[in-house]
């Protein structure tokens, strides 16, 4: 397989299925096997100010001094934080993200839409990224897409140098995870997320299809107690994550998420299942925003000869090859940098 240069794009917490992202893809990278150009964040699971300052921090571990963390876009293109309460009464929309829920909104305001993490900001960075790189840019989208919607818009030529884009997002065949028609990661900015499936882009997407059939359960973190007690990730990510929630509840399951993401951009064999479809979102007002549409006959999206290519909809994987994935480069020996 050919060497992949890639950018992660994240509404990244360091206590989130993001880092594990960024630490699988960070062993490729240590190894030489990928080049990882950086991080940009966007609000979403949490504000993307506070992704850059976390994303900064946790690169520290895996020993990627001088990655760049650019931070992105504060808020959706349409989606109004003003509403979420509203919605949520209409819809059952129970989970907001930084937004925080139905009950408690954040308090914090808004970031400044000038706000930059290290002077530049994440869309013009992946733009420059994109534009500069020898090779096609393989982007892995595991956040709201807002930044990537906002690069395309102001600069379509990056089209031209973009090899795929590897996202997780959409619940196609299974009910959504913040409203029963909608993911988050597309619901919390449905636009941003249709004008990236609608170019012609290569796209992998790992839906809650997916992502909600490979699970860390009790026995599996039991046994990483036993292995991996005193790795540096797992003392500051495993354990203060989810040592209180087995306790509690030994029957807890938490989805791999962003981290199967980054497994197929790493192995697409970990992809066991996949079929294809021309995709888009729903952004209409009502039940129904946020939702996957999606139709495996062109025509149906008015493309009598289509201008772009289906997306390829990852529906099932192999839940071992992944874990034995995740183990291998999330537990491997530290290297000795701060």
């Amino acid at each position: 397989m050919a060497k992949k240069t890639v950018l992660i794009d994240s509404d990244f917490h360091t206590l989130a299925d993001d880092h594990e992202a960024l630490l699988m893809v960070a062993g490729y990278h240590k190894t030489g096997n990928l080049d990882l150009l950086g991080v940009t964040t966007v609000t979403g699971n949490t504000w993307a100010r506070t992704g850059a300052d976390h994303a900064a921090q946790a690169i520290r571990r895996p020993g990627l001094k001088g990655l760049p963390v650019a931070e992105g876009a504060g808020q959706p293109l349409l989606h109004r934080q003003s509403d979420f309460a509203h919605r949520s009464r209409l819809y059952g929309a129970a989970f907001g993200g930084a937004w925080g829920n139905a009950n408690l909104l954040e308090k914090q305001a808004s970031p400044r839409p000038d706000a930059v993490h290290g002077g530049r900001h994440a869309v013009f960075f992946l733009i420059d990224q994109i534009r500069q790189s020898d090779a096609p840019v393989t982007l892995l989208a595991i956040g709201p897409m807002t930044n990537i919607a906002l690069a395309l818009r102001i600069a379509p030529d990056i089209r031209g140098n973009i090899a795929s884009v590897v996202c997780m997002g959409g619940a196609f065949f299974v009910p959504g995870n913040v409203t029963p028609s909608a993911e988050f990661n597309w619901w919390f900015d449905p636009e941003a997320a249709a004008i990236v499936l609608e170019e012609d882009l290569e796209l992998l997407i790992v839906p809650l299809d997916a992502t909600d059939k490979v699970v860390l359960d009790f026995e599996r973190y039991r046994r990483w107690s036993r292995e991996f007690a005193d790795h540096d990730v797992f003392t500051h990510f495993h354990g203060p994550k989810f040592v209180s929630v087995f306790e509690k509840d030994p029957g807890f399951t938490l989805p791999a998420w962003d981290a199967l993401a980054a497994a197929c951009l790493l192995d697409e064999r970990i992809a066991s299942r996949q079929d294809s479809f021309w995709v888009s979102v729903d952004c209409s007002e009502g039940p129904s925003y946020g939702r996957v549409v999606a139709y495996s006959d062109a025509r149906e999206f008015n493309l009598e000869t289509p201008r772009r290519k289906p997306a390829r909809i990852v529906l099932e994987a192999d839940g071992d090859r992944f874990w034995a994935l995740y183990e291998s480069l999330v537990f491997a020996p530290a290297d000795g940098s701060s």
